[in-house]
């Protein structure tokens, strides 16, 4: 019964990192296709450090 208990807990946290994982590479290829998320019938839009970076140079050089 333990172990079959582990085994569960195990598959339980591949689950875990798995989906963290595909939520990762969904916000990277966003961010460098420039295209938005919905998450929740809301729009999102992530931005890298070069481009917020960009943005605010060009804000304060107006």
């Amino acid at each position: 019964m333990k172990e079959l208990m582990e085994k569960e807990n195990d598959a339980f946290c591949i689950g875990v990192a798995t989906g963290i994982k595909l939520y990762e590479r969904k916000v990277v290829n966003a961010c460098k296709e420039k295209t938005h998320l919905m998450i929740d019938g809301d729009l999102y839009y992530i931005q890298d450090g070069r481009d917020r970076l960009k943005e605010m140079i060009e804000k304060i050089c107006e």
